[in-house]
């Protein structure tokens, strides 16, 4: 098998040992709020390497499947990042994958679910809150969540759930990701650190674990 049906196949353990820097780096792609985008992975340029998972290699998203076998593609949502917006989303059972844009500070939210794959999912960045540092923003991304939601319920997924870890705060990156089983959402982190100010350099991967959630 390639890395390629590795990742459509078992995504989560694919991701448990590879880094997944979730951007378009050869080409923009629209947000799309209920249509899902078919895609495949690539293998960032100069080999950049992961200093804690032996063998273990970073990739991007990209939407040129060109030469793809069927196991190599799949379809995913969208859910892309606005500067101080919130990006909504729809899901459904039109896709088993979604995934956010890179998280350095935003917060996911999630909506109820009910079984039928139907989920409502946003994307909220509010990085102009001014003083107050990442717990500003934070606070004010959740008032963003809470008022695109109203009263429904809603959770949410918060920097510092992703951003901290070896005894450091906002020093992680994250890939949150979604994976539909049966018409079920399942929600998980997939973090990362850039060793160097080159894309192409060293990585420390950070996890891949389930979301951890905090009710809105």
């Amino acid at each position: 098998m390639s890395a390629r049906s590795d990742f459509v196949t078992d995504p989560v353990a694919f991701l448990e040992n590879n880094i997944l820097r979730c951007q378009f780096f050869d080409g923009g792609v629209k947000i799309s709020e209920s249509r899902p985008l078919v895609v495949t992975i690539k293998e960032m340029v100069n080999g950049p390497t992961v200093v804690n998972r032996s063998g273990g290699k970073v990739y991007y998203l990209t939407t040129d499947t060109t030469g793809c076998s069927v196991a190599e593609k799949v379809p995913v949502f969208w859910v892309g990042y606005k500067q101080n917006d919130v990006t909504p989303g729809t899901l459904s059972n039109a896709s088993r994958l979604m995934f956010t844009a890179n998280m350095d500070g935003c917060t996911l939210g999630v909506g109820s679910q009910g079984g039928d794959g139907t989920c409502v999912v946003m994307h909220a960045n509010k990085s102009s809150a001014g003083t107050g540092g990442k717990a500003a923003q934070a606070l004010a991304q959740h008032e963003q969540l809470a008022t695109q939601f109203g009263e429904g319920d809603f959770w949410s997924v918060e920097p510092s759930t992703y951003m901290d870890g070896m005894g450091a705060q906002g020093v992680f990156k994250a890939t949150n990701f979604g994976v539909n089983l049966n018409g079920w959402w399942f929600f998980y982190t997939h973090s990362w650190m850039q060793l160097s100010g080159s894309v192409s350099g060293s990585y420390v991967h950070g996890g891949t674990r389930e979301a951890v959630f905090i009710p809105g």
